[in-house]
């Protein structure tokens, strides 16, 4: 109910770059209607879109407790001819339950059940729901898949007024527009129809494959720090492989969020049910959530003892977002109090959040100003590169420490300038 009364107000109920004006537009224009009812709100849908959350369980699997709660009380209302469209990321087999289950609740309704994973990247969800990188469509028959692939086309058409609207993101758009194969190509090149189960897995294989990116780049970095290597310098190299690209390789605390880490659970999970070697699945996971001790061990081989403070820059799992779900800058926050230190953190946006999932505790608590994250400390840690972190007066804020150490965790800062104010170290370089 909360969440929908800060929708009603005409803003969102988390940070997303230019996600308040379209808000706004939306309520301003009653084209947006939020609402707690669901036969006020599915009784004359012609379709329906179902993003309902899909967190982790117990045993590391997706919980569709929620989504087949919605399915169930949505197909109490639906009319004749309705078009189901699930675009949680859900395991395979999940649209066949929906279908029994519906079917079962509403025995004379005729519908169509689809499965159109969405493919939005957090810190730029607003430019990925309007210039779109591919759309999948799978189940149900062709003039249902034509009906959704239709309103995806109207959406993508109104990406240049969108952006043009929304003065904050307007920036991003030529780029993304380039990125998202919008320009030069047609609307159909970036469709694919496939069977229910594939469309099912497209999502979850996708962000298995992108994770295992990073904790490849993470796994390289600690042979160069080994060997005096540098990590960028080699992914520079290895992306430059048409086959492989540069896009993920990048070494740091590792990958968190709402997607990465329970979508690798989640198809570890599935596999295993299966009865297939989920082994190398697991180890990606497994490496990528001891980064931040990797990173602590770091920290305290530059010779920061036990019982010094350190100041931690970043808490969001990424920029652009408030998102500290899995969070490894939260997490490291926390392993390095385990370890002994006392620790002060801030973020430009996720503060609030912050304290929800990683609460405070006695040796560690929020400060809402960099200036503070820098007062009497031994070192600081770029958790999240901000780009608010990047040009910062550091000179003067340098001044304020106890022992002037930095340790760059995102390979973010420049390091030949850093090198002249701090004792400087950073990942894999």
């Amino acid at each position: 109910p909360e969440k929908i009364e800060t929708i009603k107000s005409g803003k969102s109920y988390f940070y997303e770059l230019g996600l308040d004006n379209l808000v706004k537009k939306g309520i301003d224009s009653g084209n947006l209607i939020p609402t707690l009812d669901y036969e006020e709100g599915l009784k004359d849908a012609d379709v329906i879109f179902l993003s309902v959350g899909t967190p982790s369980g117990a045993n590391g699997g997706f919980d569709l407790t929620y989504i087949f709660d919605a399915v169930e009380k949505a197909a109490k209302y639906i009319k004749d001819g309705a078009i189901f469209v699930q675009r949680s990321t859900v395991p395979v087999g999940t649209g066949q339950r929906a279908i029994s289950i519906i079917k079962a609740t509403n025995p004379d309704v005729k519908f169509t059940y689809l499965s159109s994973p969405e493919f939005l990247r957090e810190g730029a969800a607003v430019i990925d729901s309007v210039i779109q990188d591919r759309i999948v469509i799978g189940g149900g028959d062709k003039g249902a898949s034509d009906k959704v692939f239709g309103i995806f086309k109207d959406i993508e058409n109104m990406a240049e007024e969108i952006c043009s609207e929304t003065p904050e993101i307007s920036k991003y758009a030529n780029n993304n527009m380039v990125n998202n194969n919008h320009s030069g190509h047609s609307f159909e090149d970036k469709c694919l129809t496939t069977c229910l189960e594939s469309a099912e897995l497209i999502k979850v294989c996708s962000n298995t494959l992108l994770a295992t990116k990073i904790t490849f780049a993470n796994n390289v970095a600690r042979v160069c720090d080994r060997v005096g290597a540098n990590v960028t310098e080699v992914m520079d190299g290895v992306g430059m492989d048409r086959r492989i690209n540069r896009s993920f390789l990048y070494a740091g605390l590792g990958f968190g969020g709402g997607c990465f880490p329970k979508d690798v659970k989640g198809l570890i999970s599935s596999t295993e049910e299966l009865g297939v070697d989920a082994s190398f699945f697991q180890k990606v996971y497994d490496v990528n959530m001891e980064q931040v001790d990797y990173v602590v061990d770091q920290i305290k081989g530059m010779g920061v003892e036990s019982g010094s403070r350190v100041g931690v820059l970043g808490l969001a799992f990424k920029p652009g977002t408030s998102d500290v779900r899995v969070s490894p800058a939260g997490r490291l926050c926390k392993a390095l109090v385990k370890s002994g230190y006392d620790v002060v953190a801030t973020d430009p946006q996720a503060i609030e959040e912050s304290k929800i999932e990683f609460p405070q505790e006695n040796g560690f608590r929020y400060v809402d100003s960099v200036e503070d994250v820098f007062k009497d400390v031994s070192i600081v840690v770029l958790a999240t590169d901000w780009p608010e972190y990047k040009d910062l007066d550091y000179e003067k804020l340098s001044e304020l420490m106890k022992e002037k150490i930095f340790y760059d965790s995102r390979n973010f800062l420049e390091k030949e300038k850093m090198e002249k104010i701090f004792n400087f170290d950073n990942l894999g370089a």
